[in-house]
């Protein structure tokens, strides 16, 4: 009887060990691909060429991540990013574009986010080192001299002007280098793509942003003909002269949501919709006011970042959320093809997944609640016809009283006609209930389902927006408020003055709504 060879088993046990590598290795690029289609590649592309379906919506466009050139970095100028370079852009977005934070991602999540990334070009970050960043220079009206001469003299002026309002005089010209056009920053806004303390300015400055105009000054003694010894009080000089250009508040007037949870408050349960909606209830005053930034998917030469104030209520049967923003135009007209109107919506997620927040997708969808200034002005002077408001001194043939009524002027509405819910007569809401499983994928619900309610009002600075809606709800295409559960929620504005209109607007990203005694 012959014997198995002695180390036979030692062959299939590393036969076995091997595949069972494989395997793992398999499943978790299995799972870093799939995270990233759930949440990147809509904008960046399946291949990372930032080229993605939704690409087309959003300025600046999506990074290109085939050619391992980052704007926030932490390394010096042409140095690939480190891993936490790439982790922390996941984490806090890029304020004022249309990159969101996903703060709400697990940390190993991010990180199999950040391997999948570095993938798409072959970036290999073993050894590059940080910029060390000095201990910072107490600032003073002589060092802030210094940067604003240091600022002038190297040419920061010419991209973001004298003022630093980003209009200098190269401003209208920069493209960065996928070609597309790119606006200096505004510095007077507070708001930085890569964070906006003393720290994240000396790295912007000293490492510059690659793949775009702004080029490294880490070098400033050379290029100014000083001391390499006073390199360090050269670039505190610049910095401490930027942030003294800053003439705009962050916008953060109230608490920031912690973990991104936002509390509803309860209050009583003899509160009807009247109540909620009234802008003035006092009960307001007991709910907790939050901060939520949202930034412009398309950019404007005007605001592309600012802050909503959120609250929320409930009570055994409805529930209430309340935005208030600042516009200082009221735009409410929307019957000329020159007439954008101002917006408000609420999206939930149906099925408590925080997915694509562009509207959902076919596996998440979302239930939105959309409030729109023309419709509250419709209903607040209950007129049904668009002509009337827009044209309130006309002279028609309708006037008539022996004229053929249906020549009148109502017989010309194409809207109305077509069986647009823009143009139904006889509005009592100002709010549209509608559901999507992606852009362009919103559906209007059926008026019989439309349980929404809102009212909306401006005091000549601001907006002032409450939803409101029964907690329960029996389709399935909605989302339920039960108590103890946390619901995803995000927002969404539209300033008419800015022609905003469909995914032209500024959004947040997801946060999470509970309902708390």
């Amino acid at each position: 009887m012959n014997k198995k060879p002695q180390n036979s088993n030692r062959i299939i046990f590393w036969w076995i060990l091997a595949g069972t590598m494989i395997c793992t290795l398999s499943a978790q690029d299995q799972s870093e691909e799939n995270l990233y289609k759930e949440y990147c590649s809509n904008c960046h592309g399946l291949d990372g060429g930032g080229n993605g379906e939704l690409s087309y919506l959003v300025f600046p466009k999506p990074r290109d991540f085939t050619n391992g050139l980052f704007k926030i970095k932490s390394t010096p100028a042409g140095q690939p990013p480190i891993d936490e370079d790439i982790y922390r852009t996941i984490i806090k977005g890029m304020s004022g574009t249309a990159m969101p934070s996903f703060s709400f991602l697990k940390d190993s999540e991010v990180h199999a986010l950040v391997e999948y990334i570095k993938k798409f070009g072959n970036i290999n970050n073993q050894g590059v080192a940080k910029i060390k960043i000095p201990d910072i220079l107490p600032a003073n009206s002589e060092l802030i001299e210094l940067g604003k001469s240091i600022y002038m003299e190297v040419g920061c002026n010419k991209c973001h002007g004298n003022s630093g309002k980003g209009d200098g005089t190269s401003s209208q010209i920069l493209v960065d280098s996928q070609g597309y056009p790119i606006i200096p920053k505004d510095f007077t806004s507070g708001v930085y793509l890569g964070g906006g303390t003393h720290n994240d300015l000396y790295l912007r400055f000293v490492g510059g942003m690659d793949g775009t105009p702004m080029p490294s000054f880490g070098n400033l003694a050379e290029v100014l003909g000083k001391p390499k010894a006073e390199e360090n009080k050269l670039a505190w000089a610049l910095v401490h002269f930027v942030k003294s250009l800053e003439t705009q508040s962050n916008g953060f007037s109230h608490k920031q949501p912690e973990d991104g949870k936002l509390v509803a408050a309860k209050t009583s349960r003899f509160t009807k919709p009247d109540g909620f909606m009234d802008l003035t209830f006092t009960k307001w005053n007991r709910a907790e006011t939050y901060s939520i930034p949202i930034s412009r998917l398309w950019q404007s030469d005007n605001v592309n970042y600012q802050m909503v104030d959120v609250q929320a209520l409930y009570n055994s049967k409805y529930i209430a959320v309340k935005l208030e923003w600042e516009d200082p135009s009221q735009d409410q007209e929307l019957y000329r093809v020159q007439d954008f109107q101002d917006g408000a919506a609420l999206q939930f997620s149906i099925d408590g997944t925080m997915g694509f927040h562009g509207m959902g997708s076919e596996d998440h969808p979302t239930d939105i609640w959309f409030w729109k200034a023309e419709w509250q002005i419709r209903a607040n002077e209950r007129t049904d016809s668009d002509i009337v408001l827009a044209y309130a001194n006309r002279v028609s043939d309708s006037d008539v009283a022996t004229y053929p009524i249906l020549m009148n002027d109502m017989a010309y509405l194409a809207g109305r006609d077509a069986g647009n819910i823009n143009s139904e007569p006889g509005k009592t809401s100002p709010v549209e209930n509608v559901s999507a499983v992606g852009p362009q994928t919103v559906t209007s619900f059926r008026e019989h389902e439309q349980k929404v309610m809102g009212n909306g009002s401006w005091d000549g600075k601001k907006w002032r927006v409450v939803f409101i809606r029964k907690l329960k709800s029996n389709s399935g295409q909605k989302v339920n408020f039960i108590k103890g559960k946390s619901i995803p929620i995000a927002f969404a504005i539209w300033n008419g003055s800015e022609r905003d209109r469909n995914g032209q607007k500024m959004v947040s990203n997801w946060y999470e709504l509970e309902l708390k005694d």
